[in-house]
């Protein structure tokens, strides 16, 4: 299988999980923010624990685009570009939805916040392949 120069694809999981599965997050979000709302008794504060619960579930609600290159790759969400070098990553896990790109060779309790994680979307055989293609010591 040869490599692909450029490897890109969106990923928006509100657009392609069941119907009934966002509509049920989205009531839990809005019964949280009503909460907040009538227990602290100031409508500022459900206004606010709306917006912190979006902004949390963001890459739910919210397409991101994952463009691969031999030099690294670029996540784009909400208008937010981070590009990163493939020689910054040590380890790759591969998961169910995604594979993870951890800074170090063992696994450690700061790895969500060191490491990045690529969603896959219909495309996981490239994605995995063109990762560990790239990742030194894969």
């Amino acid at each position: 299988m040869a490599v692909a120069d450029v490897l890109r694809w969106q990923v928006h999981p509100l657009r392609w999980e069941p119907p009934v599965k966002s509509a049920l997050l989205a009531g839990l979000i809005l019964a949280s923010a009503a909460s907040a709302a009538i227990g602290f008794e100031h409508w500022l504060y459900g206004a606010f624990s709306l917006i912190v619960l979006v902004i949390a579930l963001s890459r739910y609600f919210f397409p991101t685009q994952y463009a691969l290159n031999g030099e690294g790759f670029v996540s784009a969400h909400l208008g937010l570009s981070r590009r990163r070098s493939w020689a910054e990553f040590q380890r790759v896990d591969e998961h169910r939805d995604g594979i993870f790109l951890g800074p170090f060779t063992r696994s450690g309790r700061l790895d969500s916040f060191r490491g990045v994680f690529l969603r896959f979307h219909q495309n996981r055989e490239e994605v995995v392949y063109f990762v560990r293609h790239y990742v030194p010591g894969q």
